[in-house]
């Protein structure tokens, strides 16, 4: 299959947006697929249907200066900044894949190659995510625009999570300091692993020809066309409405990976409950009715298990039914 590959460099957080709209609304049915490459200023970026005040705190991004922006394209709350190069695959109809799996299927072959020529071994995982060492390098998503399927995602050069989590709406301090925890154990940039930086400039000279191997017509980069371009400077994108009555996506937290959830929640009575779940499983759970080393204690206990309730009767006592009402009403287990 016949591919163009465009490279737009470093853009605004806004322009990145509106580069693979306007190219998704201009392409004709009958177009060859584009593969977009580019990289962005730091911001923050909501996936469609999420309020902006139901997951970022407002003040400490103005006080930050990231921007937010609210894309078209599937998926949670992204944190997009310089050390990652952004892709995105642009599919008109006639390509013949219509389902955002089957997409993601097409190009992880790429992805995968992409990272192998670094060294780097990744596997696809949930039909969306990239792998590496039993950490998450990766993730995609999609959404149809115009006549086209679009899918992105990143390679994460570098990791820079600070101002993310920062950013990111926390009930307390306990939160955010798990979340940052979370953040550096389960995610991981090329950096990371690599013990070296690799330069952008490195990753788009591979990039024709591993797009050759994982089965693509040899493709060189080229430039917008005139319609494109301007389709690209007029593409549309929803306004941040900070009064956008919007629930969050995870009630009371924040999803880190797949089938891996922080939440937390606070009671009229002053009491409050923090858990980490990962798999199944409970990662770690602290509460203010027991002692912070009684914590660590949850791990690998799963919700339906009777090592579970023998733990809050021995931790509770006679309040274990209250806190295991709380535990099931706070912990996350799935989307």
């Amino acid at each position: 299959m016949r591919i163009r590959l465009i490279h737009l460099g470093m853009l605004a957080p806004e322009a990145l947006h509106r580069a693979y709209v306007g190219l998704a609304e201009a392409q004709d049915e009958q177009d060859v697929p584009i593969l977009l490459l580019a990289r962005s200023r730091a911001h923050l970026s909501l996936g469609a249907a999420q309020g902006p005040a139901a997951e970022l705190d407002r003040v400490a991004c103005e006080r930050l200066r990231i921007p937010v922006v609210l894309r078209g394209l599937g998926g949670g709350l992204v944190w997009v900044d310089p050390g990652q190069l952004n892709y995105f695959f642009i599919f008109p109809a006639a390509a013949g894949i219509r389902r955002a799996p089957d997409l993601f299927v097409r190009i992880a072959p790429w992805v995968i190659a992409m990272h192998a020529h670094f060294g780097l071994t990744v596997e696809a995982r949930n039909g969306h995510d990239f792998w590496c060492q039993g950490r998450k390098i990766g993730g995609t998503g999609a959404a149809t625009i115009g006549h086209s399927l679009v899918l992105g995602g990143s390679f994460i050069l570098e990791a820079r999570w600070t101002s993310f989590v920062d950013c990111v709406v926390a009930p307390s301090e306990g939160f955010r300091a798990w979340l940052a925890e979370a953040l550096q154990e389960g995610l991981c940039s090329w950096s990371q692993l690599l013990d070296r930086v690799v330069e952008p400039e490195a990753v788009l000279e591979a990039c024709p020809a591993l797009l050759a191997e994982a089965g693509w017509a040899p493709a060189l980069p080229t430039r917008p066309r005139a319609v494109e371009s301007r389709a690209m400077a007029q593409a549309d994108l929803e306004e941040v409405d900070w009064e956008q009555p919007v629930r969050r996506r995870v009630p009371a937290g924040i999803k880190l990976k797949a089938d891996t959830f922080l939440t937390e929640r606070r009671w009229s009575d002053g009491h409050w409950l923090r858990v980490w779940t990962e798999n199944g499983a409970f990662r770690r759970v602290a509460c203010s009715a027991w002692p912070t080393e009684q914590g660590e204690r949850w791990a690998g206990l799963r919700p339906d298990s009777a090592r579970l309730h023998e733990r809050l009767r021995d931790i509770a006592r006679s309040e274990a039914s209250l806190w295991g009402e709380r535990l099931r009403e706070t912990a996350v287990w799935t989307d």
